[in-house]
């Protein structure tokens, strides 16, 4: 009877450390389980149809400040930097000009569309005085936005963790 009792004890202890053990080991959070937030950066960096203006970020070393501000960015993709006769080249000649073009595709604040065109409309935008950004309705359909005269915005409200991303279908400004 002692035997059965003794083996018994030492049988819960063994259970119940093998059971605190295993919980105590499968709650340990791995680096590569975790997701990561996607900043505006991320998702340029990452997609495909952005490989012309990551390449402008990258020379104007903006890949940071874009980590870190909530703004909202009307990206052109690489089909519309054809579509408006821009190469890279011709906007990464040196830190500054890739800066001074990025900003001008830059507004402060985390906006969607439908905020851009309820409280927007009509007004000169900036990024901190860095460019000039206005918005406008189009005069042939009531939904559609009309950026610097030139561009619409062709993907709506790409969230970011510290932004939004505003596809737009041709270059905001023109390079001469």
């Amino acid at each position: 009877m002692k035997k059965i009792n003794f083996i018994g004890r030492y049988t819960a202890i063994f259970l119940s450390v093998l059971l605190l053990g295993t919980a105590i080991t499968s709650c340990k959070e791995d680096d590569k389980d975790v997701v990561k937030p996607k900043t505006i950066t991320d998702v340029i960096l990452t997609n495909s149809q952005f490989s012309i203006l990551k390449e402008v970020i990258i020379k104007g070393d903006l890949t940071d400040e874009f980590r870190s501000e909530n703004i909202t960015i009307f990206a052109p993709s690489d089909a519309a930097f054809k579509l408006s006769n821009i190469t890279s080249a011709m906007v990464t000649a040196d830190r500054d000009s890739a800066r001074a073009f990025v900003y001008r595709h830059v507004l402060k604040d985390k906006l969607t569309y439908d905020q851009i065109k309820k409280d927007k409309l009509g007004n000169n935008l900036t990024f901190d005085g860095k460019g000039v950004i206005n918005i406008k309705k189009s005069p042939t359909a009531d939904s559609l936005l009309i950026i610097n005269g030139l561009a619409s915005v062709v993907t709506k409200n790409v969230n970011a963790d510290n932004g939004m991303i505003q596809v737009v279908n041709r270059v905001l400004d023109k390079i001469k």
